[in-house]
């Protein structure tokens, strides 16, 4: 098969991998007479803290697992190709180069959980080498991989990742039984936190659930997350909707909302930035959380006894629970308490849009400019009637 038409059916399929975001689309890379698609492309932030756009491929769309959900799965009847390093490197180093692109590589389980995993070292390794690539590399390698596979991998790729896909072993029996959770998923991932801890991996580990697929709930996914973030020092969790796929047993099953994914990646900031544990999060009586409201804003109109906050005088982590600060925001807070009193909302202009929501929240010099007669910002109108009454006592 050309090469031509392996990228038209790998590079596609690589769209199911996710990275920090999304929002770079609609755009060709010309690959040395071979074209990527038009799915979106990435970014991730690189070894030095740097959001740089992501170029994703999948080196095999050939697998011998048949995970229900999995538009690749063994059984279901779909285009199929695979990559050897050096097509790999011929593909994508000339659009590495010219555009100062990262690269995530991963693939389907072709043969053994070495062999694919060994494509993607091989040309890792090949980019390093041959072509003087000394940019942002992160590999994904398939659950089972040996641990000697991860040390070649680490030893050549800024950040390693591997999906976790369910928050515990009982759940990956329900989902598919064909792997072992903590021996194939969870063993390789403290592999990779220990090669981490000793240097390799400049840019982290990361890891994946498909939000849905197993029945979880909210609940049992964040304490996972949490349990990954201090446990096995993950870096980065994304979480992937599942999506109904033509062919999988899993076809007839309603998608899951992108807006639940958007909730539960907030919640995961609250958990890494904001020094929330998973047990204090917004959960409803059935574990999940409002998709009405992000959670910090959730959590805020339940504890109505927390606010106001008095601006002047409040900790670093009393103004983290504040809806609309962020670390950034609350140095930029600081600051101006450090020349003088924040007496109205207007000194607050140096936090932009997200001035408008701190003022329902806070106090200035005992004063409070929040709801009621303040009250302008439209997005909030809806949620108007609740702020009153749980921020002003009413």
């Amino acid at each position: 098969m050309e090469l031509e038409r392996k990228l038209d059916i790998l590079a596609p399929a690589a769209s199911y991998e996710a990275c920090d975001t999304h929002a770079v689309s609609g755009r060709r890379y010309q690959a040395k007479r071979a074209r990527w698609s038009d799915t979106p492309l990435g970014s991730e932030h690189d070894a030095g803290g740097k959001r740089r756009p992501v170029l994703r491929l999948l080196t095999s769309a050939s697998c011998v697992f048949n995970c229900p959900y999995c538009p690749l799965r063994s059984d279901n009847d779909v285009p199929r190709a695979s990559l050897s390093p050096d097509e790999v490197a011929q593909s994508v180093a000339p659009q590495l180069q010219a555009h100062g692109a990262g690269l995530l590589l991963s693939s389907a389980v072709d043969g053994s959980p070495d062999s694919s995993a060994g494509v993607l070292v091989d040309s890792a390794q090949l980019l390093r080498r041959t072509h003087d690539y000394r940019g942002y590399i992160h590999l994904k390698l398939p659950p089972g991989v040996s641990h000697a596979v991860v040390e070649a991998a680490a030893r050549v790729a800024d950040r390693l990742s591997l999906n976790i896909e369910v928050p515990s072993a009982a759940h990956q029996l329900r989902l598919d039984d064909s792997r072992d959770w903590r021996r194939d998923v969870v063993a390789r991932l403290a592999w990779m936190r220990d090669f981490h801890r000793a240097g390799l991996l400049k840019a982290g580990i990361a890891t994946q659930f498909v939000v849905g697929a197993a029945g979880e709930s909210d609940a049992e996914l964040l304490r996972a997350t949490q349990w990954l973030h201090r446990e096995l020092s993950v870096t980065r969790v994304y979480y992937g909707a599942f999506q109904p796929v033509a062919g999988t047993p899993m076809a007839h099953l309603p998608r899951t909302p992108q807006v639940r994914g958007q909730r539960l990646l907030q919640a995961d900031w609250l958990l890494r930035h904001y020094g929330f544990g998973a047990d204090e999060l917004p959960f409803d009586a059935t574990d999940q959380l409002p998709l009405s409201h992000d959670p910090k804003l959730a959590w805020a109109l339940r504890h109505p006894e927390y606010f106001p906050i008095e601006i002047n005088t409040a900790a670093p982590e009393q103004l983290l629970r504040i809806p609309g600060l962020g670390p950034l925001s609350i140095k930029r807070i600081l600051r101006l308490r450090g020349v003088g009193r924040v007496r109205e909302p207007a000194h607050l202009a140096v936090l932009g849009a997200a001035a408008q929501r701190v003022v329902d929240f806070v106090t200035f010099d005992g004063r409070f400019f929040g709801v009621g007669a303040q009250w302008r910002h439209a997005r909030h109108v809806a949620a108007r009637p609740v702020v009153e009454q749980l921020v002003l006592g009413l």
